[in-house]
């Protein structure tokens, strides 16, 4: 799935109120009519794509400051103590080998 383009919603509006404003004495009224809908109903999800891109955004900040304390706050103080008292078996060590490279 690829994002909505601001740019082409941009383009396509304008060039709809221009139809709209400069040639509606040459273009049936009915494709008038429809056109004005249409775009009615474009502005509409247009607006919700961008809602949901901004809930979508705060999700994901949420998600990396959980993943963040859950890794740095819980997890990485115990298993570092755990390493420093000689605790750390061939698990243990895959184990921080795994929470090291979720860090990047």
């Amino acid at each position: 799935m690829k994002g909505i383009s601001d740019l082409k919603h941009r383009k396509l509006l304008a060039i709809s109120l221009e139809i709209q404003g400069d040639v509606k004495h040459v273009i049936d009224s009915e494709v008038l009519y429809k056109l004005r809908r249409e775009f009615t109903n474009l502005n509409e999800l247009y607006r919700q794509y961008s809602e949901l891109l901004q809930q979508l955004e705060r999700l994901v900040q949420d998600y990396e400051t959980k993943e963040r304390t859950i890794r740095s706050e819980i997890l990485s103080r115990p298993l570092r103590k755990l390493a420093k008292n000689g605790k750390t078996g061939a698990n243990l060590r895959m184990v921080i080998t795994s929470l090291n490279s979720c860090a990047h």
